[in-house]
């Protein structure tokens, strides 16, 4: 009897083959349209980059939508008080921190940041999947924070940005101090520009009486500090000693940062002299003294310069003396102009003759003219030389 057959069972995890059958009137077809690029029918084909404007976009809102379903989401990252679920390869794209981890541990499921809030964290994910963030001067400090810690530095100029465009004589000082506070050097270094360029109007506010004594030495050390005159800048120290009488111990430190030498002494008799204190404390009182002094004896100043000798200005200009104020022009001038920042020019001082093609040079923080002409004959030539000299 012959032995039956034995059926043999197909491994189950053997593949599929499956066979694609292309009808051969379908490659002619193919064969022909190839035919056409080859220049052989009249026409060049060129290669030309199309792309699709919103596909960016769309793709945000996808991951966006993705890891609000907890679709395929690989990561948690935890604060003390909340998790987040989000993506590996998102967040590696825009934090140099979780890259970083990352590379070292592909397989890692959990991140804690224990020493950053939960808004500045949601603000961070945000960003990552969307590239915009609503930002605000209350909430803005935990943004910085994470995105420092994450180093998310696009991030970080946004809000950088953000800050300087917001800035204003009420929130300055609130910009500097974070600023400060997370090292934020070029934001802080804006942040003061902008302060010494409105100083007058800062110290009009409640604000500026309420800074301590560290921050108003830093201002009036600054040579760019814009104000009308350093009568005002005496003003406005004297305005923040009265302000508490505890300060009085400030007082001698902080007016030795006044250029008592560059008031001139009618307004040193004005509006210095007559304040009680610059005439009762001895050292506020010698300030006052060596400025008068200094104004007695013209001809020793150019041996007297420091720094309560220089004008503040935080700005380099172009200087005109005398002269005409056209070539066709016969009429001379005795004003001495500056050019501003707007190309505008402005009188800074009076010559005591009028003269053109004189010699001018500077020296010891001094502006001295000599020579030059006076008078002009019919073919507007020059005839009268003067030996004149002015400082």
């Amino acid at each position: 009897m012959a032995p039956k057959k034995k059926n043999v069972k197909k491994n189950k995890m053997e593949s599929k083959e499956t066979t694609v059958i292309v009808e051969e009137s379908t490659i002619i077809h193919l064969n022909g349209m190839n035919g056409l690029l080859d220049g052989s029918h009249g026409f060049s084909c060129i290669s030309t980059e199309i792309s699709n404007s919103s596909y960016s976009s769309s793709l945000l809102e996808a991951l966006s939508r993705m890891r609000q379903d907890k679709f395929l989401c690989d990561l948690t990252i935890a604060t003390k008080t909340k998790s987040f679920d989000v993506h590996k390869l998102v967040m590696a794209s825009s934090s140099e921190y979780f890259r970083n981890i990352l590379t070292k541990d592909p397989s890692i499921q959990r991140v804690d940041l224990n020493d950053i809030s939960p808004v500045g964290l949601v603000t961070v994910i945000t960003y990552a999947y969307c590239g915009k963030i609503t930002l605000s001067l209350y909430t803005i400090g935990s943004t910085i924070a994470t995105a420092n810690l994450l180093k998310i530095h696009s991030l970080l100029k946004m809000c950088c940005d953000f800050l300087m465009q917001e800035i204003n004589v009420e929130n300055c000082m609130y910009i500097v101090n974070i600023a400060e506070t997370y090292g934020l050097k070029n934001t802080k270094e804006a942040a003061h520009k902008f302060i010494s360029n409105n100083f007058l109007e800062f110290s009009e506010r409640d604000q500026f009486l309420k800074l301590p004594f560290e921050r108003i030495m830093e201002f009036m050390l600054d040579d760019s500090l814009r104000l009308p005159s350093e009568i005002t800048a005496f003003q406005i120290v004297m305005k923040w000693l009265d302000f508490d009488n505890n300060r009085i111990k400030y007082a001698t430190d902080l007016l030795n940062t006044i250029r008592f030498f560059t008031i001139s002494a009618q307004d040193l008799v004005n509006y210095v002299q007559t304040v009680p204190r610059m005439m009762q404390d001895l050292e506020c009182h010698k300030f006052l003294v060596e400025a008068m002094n200094y104004h007695l004896l013209p001809y020793q100043q150019n041996t007297l310069q420091s720094r309560r000798t220089k004008v503040r200005s935080g700005l380099r200009v172009l200087v005109i003396v005398g002269g005409r104020l056209a070539l066709s022009e016969k009429s001379l001038t005795r004003d001495i102009l500056y050019r501003d920042s707007e190309r505008i020019w402005n009188k800074l001082a009076e010559m005591p003759y009028k003269t053109f093609n004189q010699c001018v040079a500077v020296m010891d923080g001094f502006l001295y003219v000599a020579g030059g002409e006076d008078q002009n004959d019919a073919r507007n030539q020059a005839k009268h030389a003067v030996s004149n000299f002015c400082r």
